[in-house]
């Protein structure tokens, strides 16, 4: 099963990974797992994917304590499941794209992380995503807006752009 453990925003940069300590951390999920993991950080965005049978989020999380004193799991959101966690990671995406800056170098780290790991079944799943995106007819809420009806936009609008540069990485 899939599961992914996300944070972005003002809260991320504790939770970030320097220099090369997300491939480590990313040696270390493997480990537990016994699957395949991608960890892709940056200063305000960061996200954990691993195939694993059972939740190891715990376990996880005391080994991402180990790099920060003060951390506290409840800042990161949690999901289990292929469907769930693409669409967690697209639509936060299509938020997070809105800061320029950050979204940038978050594409930054998302070309290192493919590079490094070409082979990787969760950015093959990442790549099918599209298809995903594209069958579905539901509708989701734009970036900044509210809940109610009026901002409701069709699924393969609000991802077009961001799944075609997210192919360029993966092709």
């Amino acid at each position: 099963m899939l599961r992914y453990i996300h944070i972005q925003g003002k809260e991320a940069p504790k939770f970030s990974f320097r220099n090369k300590t997300a491939q480590n951390f990313k040696s270390l999920i493997q480990s537990i797992t016994d699957g395949s993991s991608l960890v892709i950080s940056s200063l305000y965005r960061t996200d954990v994917l691993y195939h694993a049978k059972e939740d190891h989020s715990d376990d996880i999380f005391k080994l991402w304590s180990l790099q920060e004193e003060s951390f506290d799991p409840s800042k990161l959101q949690i999901v289990e499941g292929r469907d769930q966690a693409l669409e967690l990671f697209f639509t936060s995406l299509v938020s997070f794209s809105s800061a320029s800056k950050w979204y940038e170098a978050y594409l930054e780290e998302f070309g290192h992380a493919c590079s490094l790991d070409r082979n990787n079944p969760i950015l093959k799943d990442l790549k099918l995503c599209e298809q995903y995106l594209q069958s579905s007819h539901q509708t989701v809420a734009r970036p900044v807006a509210g809940a109610n009806h009026e901002d409701l936009l069709p699924r393969k609008e609000v991802f077009e752009d961001l799944v075609r540069q997210i192919n360029d990485f993966l092709n």
